[in-house]
């Protein structure tokens, strides 16, 4: 009855998709809000392995593997009564883990460009596209719908991504991460030292592990914030998104303002799975 009255409610809408989308929502909340058993995120990235755990919509608890393994994967099962998963990989998928997950599990959605998802993608070679970024630009969707948002994943790689108002992503930039930039710098010179990025960043190198440190922390920095200001002059309004490893370092030296999530990724995925509950 309550799904009547909502849809008589808005059935003379002009925009019939955004009713059907706000009853979506509520499905979403009244199904999974009260269920019993929790669906897993598994965010499978370059350097690490990223289990997340949610009851419906809210992050119940995640963890980070330096190498998840079967027996991981054996202990979150033991641990969680657990009814649905979503695996996604920029790298090879572990078959093992993989198929476990498919024997165990209710259902278990591995993602890929050609997953059903509550966004349109324009990029002109999806299948180029990274499992990250996808996940990314949905959880930043449904965190900001019909906005123009840049989603900004600082990690090995630094991801520049733009999804319009209509829910489209369009395309964005990769450009080399913190740690990758000062690995290249020593990897491709005979005397640079390898560095990080603790300790001091002046604007000028006082010294050569300064003026490494500094090139390559300011000019990522501004890096991003001329992206940021290119952007919202060819657009108009955006909302920006931080997520990624290193994403709380460089925030906090950005002008612009950002929303720092650095669970953007996993809500994704948990949104694409529950989007797809039914048919997976």
């Amino acid at each position: 009855m309550e799904w009547i009255c909502f849809i008589e409610k808005n059935k003379t809408s002009k925009n019939l998709k955004n009713t059907y989308k706000k009853l979506y929502n509520l499905l979403v909340f009244s199904t999974f809000a009260t269920q019993m058993k929790l669906n897993i995120a598994i965010d499978q990235g370059n350097t690490a392995t990223k289990v997340s755990l949610f009851d419906g919509l809210t992050l119940v608890s995640n963890k980070k593997y330096k190498a998840l393994n079967i027996s991981d994967i054996e202990q979150l099962l033991s641990e969680n009564e657990i009814g649905v998963a979503i695996y996604s990989s920029v790298q090879k998928r572990n078959e093992e883990i993989e198929n476990l997950l498919h024997e165990r599990l209710d259902k278990c959605l591995i993602l890929s460009y050609k997953t059903p998802m509550p966004m349109t993608i324009d990029y002109a070679t999806p299948h180029t596209l990274g499992n990250d970024r996808i996940a990314a630009a949905v959880g930043a969707l449904c965190e900001m719908p019909e906005k123009n948002v840049l989603i900004i994943d600082a990690g090995t790689a630094v991801t520049l991504d733009l999804l319009n108002k209509k829910g489209h992503f369009v395309g964005g930039n990769i450009t080399p991460g913190l740690r990758t930039r000062f690995e290249s710098l020593h990897n491709f010179t005979d005397k640079l030292p390898l560095i990080d990025e603790d300790g001091d960043i002046p604007l000028i190198g006082y010294d050569t592990s300064t003026a490494i440190r500094a090139g390559v922390v300011n000019g990522l920095v501004s890096e991003i914030e001329g992206y940021i200001d290119c952007v919202t002059k060819e657009i108009g309004d955006l909302t920006v998104f931080m997520t990624g490893g290193d994403s709380q370092f460089l925030a906090k030296r950005i002008k612009s303002p950002i929303f720092g999530d650095e669970n953007l990724l996993s809500k994704g995925l948990n949104r694409i799975l529950l989007y797809n509950n039914e048919s997976i």
